[in-house]
């Protein structure tokens, strides 16, 4: 189905959904029957399947176009092994065959290096594993740090033609080689989608662990004067303070991997690993950019954001408009001009069921090219690391959440644990990275949070 097709079939989803909910307004009733909410939230269920289809179209068409616009990579890289076969049998080329700067002898070289601790290694000849170390992956090594890029990715479709480097795991000569791309765009990949998080957020990377100073200052108090011919200025100091984001370290846990499965032509490794790892660390990071408590792990958005409005006495599992409104006016206009709304998603299924006062739904679709859904007008990030609504729960934040400061130290380390689970015919791999958040938040308040009632 066509792109423009996809849009005006979500679009009568949606005048479905208004007629279900105009009907209960006309018949005087405060609740849909359950019939009628089986069937809106089967609506949306539908609409949302819609939006994730035309958003993927959207990122193809994007980045179809830019390579012809470009002369970027025009194609996907090749699988991850180069394989001939002798009387139907797989043989493996040596690396030699392949030039240095080519991605499936990088691919291969990091295959040695995973099968290196392994009884595999046995049956490596010794040009894979020279061009292994060559390549940057030596395999007598246990420690790989791999460095990410210098930018975060903000969107998905940059994946596509996003670079990494790494840091070879030898001395000397041997490193800052392009790591395979199998490998690290999963694991970005893997960061960013986790959650919501990173795609809000302002995403800072550095080379170290250091103690990073961000400098605030709140000025807001202090304005001009008008002054007398001849007369001088008064002064007014300015008053700086500082945001400090630390370096916690976080594992990815073992990640226990069977040599059969290394073995495996039909398996992508580095894919297969890359998104294992970014999706155990992408998890709880952003549980911890979310509702962090600092001191001890990040401060997370909930927990740095201020109090917007808190719900009526009986609100405690809801919201009504007027709590949203008084919500979005809690925030000093400057911030709002790039506001946002960020909660659970069972957050969003009670607001797809509130009106205004002119029976307007808070809810809107985008029903153009590109165009995000909305609430009050303001795009929305479904973050499942939000609290659900309960008494006392801080359910919604609303704001500017690009002030929300996440930062990476370049480097992650993967380290290969060789005899550990050897007896299982297994090789344990596992992550190290380090990464600190928190609001950048001078006193002026750039997010802030509605509170469920406590009774």
């Amino acid at each position: 189905m066509a792109l423009a097709d996809l849009i005006d079939k979500r679009a009568r989803l949606w005048e479905e959904s208004k007629a279900i909910l105009k009907k209960a307004e006309d018949e005087k009733r405060e609740q849909l029957s359950p019939d009628e909410n089986a069937k809106f939230d089967a609506i949306h269920a539908e609409m949302d399947g819609l939006k994730g289809t035309i958003d993927r179209i959207q990122r193809s068409e994007d980045v179809e176009r830019e390579l012809t616009e470009s002369r970027g990579r025009k194609t996907e890289p090749a699988p991850v092994e180069r394989r001939e076969t002798h009387n139907d049998l797989p043989v493996r080329r040596p690396l030699a065959d392949f030039p240095r700067d080519d991605e499936m002898a990088r691919l291969d070289a990091l295959r040695v290096w995973l099968l290196a601790g392994s009884t595999e290694r046995n049956k490596l000849t010794e040009s894979e594993l020279g061009n292994a170390k060559r390549l940057g992956f030596d395999p007598n090594q246990k420690v790989l740090d791999i460095n990410f890029s210098l930018r975060a990715m903000r969107t998905l479709a940059e994946k596509e033609t996003w670079q990494y480097r790494a840091i070879g795991v030898g001395s000397g000569s041997i490193g800052l080689f392009t790591v395979p791309n199998e490998m690290m765009r999963p694991l970005e990949t893997a960061l960013l989608t986790y959650g919501g998080m990173r795609q809000v957020s302002t995403v800072i990377r550095t080379g170290t662990g250091a103690n990073l100073p961000i400098p605030t200052v709140n000025d807001t108090a202090n304005m001009g004067e008008i002054i007398n011919e001849n007369s001088a200025v008064n002064q007014q100091d300015v008053a700086f303070g500082q945001l400090v984001l630390g370096a916690f370290k976080y594992s990815s846990k073992m990640v226990l991997v069977s040599v059969e499965l290394m073995q495996d032509n039909s398996i992508n490794l580095a894919n297969f690993l890359g998104e294992a790892l970014g999706t155990r660390i992408g998890r709880i990071t952003n549980n911890h950019f979310t509702t962090g408590a600092g001191t001890t792990l990040p401060k997370g958005i909930v927990t740095a954001a201020t109090s917007g409005k808190v719900g009526l006495t009986g609100e405690t599992t809801s919201l009504i408009f007027d709590d949203l409104v008084d919500l979005e006016h809690s925030v000093d206009p400057a911030y709002r001009q790039n506001g946002r709304f960020m909660f659970h998603d069972k957050t969003l299924a009670a607001l797809k069921k509130i009106k205004d006062s002119q029976q307007r739904p808070l809810f809107l679709p985008g029903l153009s090219v590109n165009a995000p859904d909305t609430i009050l007008g303001y795009p929305y990030t479904v973050n499942q690391d939000m609290p659900q609504m309960a008494a006392n729960a801080k359910s919604v934040v609303f704001g500017d959440l690009s002030k929300y400061i996440i930062r990476d130290v370049l480097g992650i380390t993967l380290l290969r644990l060789d005899e550990r689970y050897a007896e299982f015919h297994q090789v344990a791999f596992l992550a190290f990275a380090r990464f600190d958040g928190n609001l950048l938040d001078a006193g002026t308040h750039p997010v802030k949070y509605f509170q469920n009632s406590a009774t």
